[in-house]
């Protein structure tokens, strides 16, 4: 079972990016996808237009499923398009911070790297971000084969939402993990409903409940194992709440404040939201992003796929 590791920033040229690294059983990986070790690499290298100018996309491919680099291409282009579309703010606006410190020739700039197995500091994960070079001087995104086979982009989908959503991390996650799925359901993204099942399952919505429960905003970095992949999936589900509050127009509003402005704690929220509309908020946040206990909304939200289906 694979195991969420959040919480982890980059400390080098863009501190304001998000590591996100995934770390899953030797045992799952190998029933995920079995590729061939010793595969030819591969790669690709194509100039992408978006809205205001164009993007060179690039792959490498140490792994045999050679195949996977048209499907990562279009699943690139498709998700940038989509965002683009939906939240009104162009890739190369979006990826100022990101893009800042890097030199001239990384900038406009997405890397994928596919490996039949990753490994950071030598301990073997699923993946890992290094797009604002904070982990090493290798840049890019870099997934093990057997996490993302064609048909199941979640990942990549959520790694490449990182370019738009980076702090804070409590909320970024959930908004990377969400998009995917609205954008697919508002017809703005094309997905499977394989594709799209495989994004609602990575949202660990049978994850029970933790006992340790600490508001988003104040401790997503916890090591407690007690914890496991509650605050990820509270996260996510944080996300249905606010469509549901906010209703779409008014969503796409604060994705885009939330990608020009750092709310860091739960009352940077909570200004954000009451200046977009008038409600309780308090309420409604409470237990989720606010100290006190769950109110409007209790811990049990969201859990099912037949909320998200009503949205």
């Amino acid at each position: 079972m694979r195991k969420r590791l959040v919480g982890k920033r980059s400390v080098g040229c863009c501190g304001r990016f998000l590591i996100g690294v995934f770390l899953l059983s030797i045992s799952s990986i190998g029933n995920a996808q079995n590729l061939s070790k010793y595969g030819a690499t591969s790669g690709m290298e194509r100039s992408v237009r978006f809205r205001d100018g164009d993007t060179v996309f690039t792959i490498r491919n140490e792994t045999t499923a050679h195949s996977w680099n048209q499907y990562a291409f279009e699943k690139t282009r498709d998700l940038i398009d989509a965002y683009e579309s939906y939240t009104g703010v162009s890739f190369q606006r979006a990826t100022v911070p990101i893009y800042k410190t890097l030199p001239e020739s990384e900038k406009n700039r997405i890397r994928l790297v596919l490996k039949e197995s990753v490994y950071l500091n030598g301990t073997r994960i699923g993946g890992y971000n290094n797009v604002s070079g904070g982990t090493g001087k290798e840049l890019g995104i870099f997934l093990e084969s057997g996490l993302v086979p064609i048909g199941s982009p979640a990942l990549l989908l959520h790694e490449l939402g990182h370019y738009y959503f980076t702090e804070p991390i409590w909320l970024a996650e959930g908004i990377v993990s969400f998009l995917p799925f609205l954008l697919a359901k508002k017809g703005i993204l094309k997905l499977t409903k394989q594709e799209i099942s495989s994004v609602s399952e990575e949202w660990q919505l049978s994850e029970r409940p933790s006992k340790i429960d600490p508001p988003l905003a104040e401790n997503f970095h916890s090591d407690d194992p007690r914890v496991g992949a509650w605050l990820y999936s509270k996260s996510v589900r944080l996300q249905g709440i606010l469509y549901r509050e906010l209703g779409n127009e008014n969503y796409r509003k604060f994705l885009k404040t939330a990608i020009s402005q750092d709310l860091s704690d739960g009352n940077g929220l909570l200004a954000v939201l009451r200046s977009i509309q008038p409600k309780n908020w308090e309420s409604i946040l409470k237990g989720w992003v606010l100290p006190g206990k769950y109110s409007t909304y209790s811990i049990h939200s969201f859990s099912k796929m037949k909320d998200w289906d009503s949205l």
